[in-house]
């Protein structure tokens, strides 16, 4: 499997990875109800590409998206960005998610952002744990509308997370 920046074409590779994604899946990823697909909205924002408001890394299996990270800028374009991962059902529980975003706090870090956000539902305990080793030394989460909010420095997250991984050997049967 490899791990690379999101390029043109990718949004074409997420339309067809929703074939793997459970509606609990993407609701947990997008924190409301689905109905089973990826909002219209979304798959427009992302046919854009990096810019410097968003960008991805991606992982590929033989010509199947398996999962991505992403970030975007808060409104304004300063230096705080949220952070939102994906793995399509057959791969999560591999260690992929946490793959991807190694990778892309790389990325994070060379286009100057310093503070991560990520919101997560409480019932979500596999992304609390990703986001909590994430998150290093810096304080836990404040809960408001339901959701848990990190908010944590860059330069809080353990070296450990800063591994660039480009290629990732998933577990046998995925």
């Amino acid at each position: 499997m490899l791990i690379r920046p999101w390029r043109d074409g990718d949004r074409a590779l997420v339309i067809a990875a929703q074939a793997y994604l459970s509606p609990r899946t993407i609701d947990r990823r997008f924190l409301v109800g689905s109905g089973g697909r990826l909002p219209a909205s979304y798959l427009a924002h992302i046919a854009a590409g990096p810019r410097a408001e968003w960008d991805a890394q991606v992982a590929v299996d033989g010509g199947v998206l398996c999962g991505w990270a992403e970030y975007g800028r808060l409104p304004g374009g300063g230096p705080e960005a949220d952070l939102a991962v994906l793995v399509a059902d057959p791969w999560q529980r591999t260690g992929l998610a946490k793959a991807l975003i190694r990778a892309l706090v790389q990325r994070m870090i060379a286009a100057g952002v310093t503070t991560i956000h990520a919101d997560v539902a409480g019932s979500n305990a596999p992304t609390r744990g990703l986001v909590r080793a994430l998150a290093g030394t810096d304080p836990g989460p404040t809960y408001a509308d339901g959701l848990l909010h990190y908010a944590f420095d860059l330069a809080a997250v353990p070296q450990e997370a800063l591994a660039r991984p480009e290629l990732y050997d998933s577990p046998a049967g995925h």
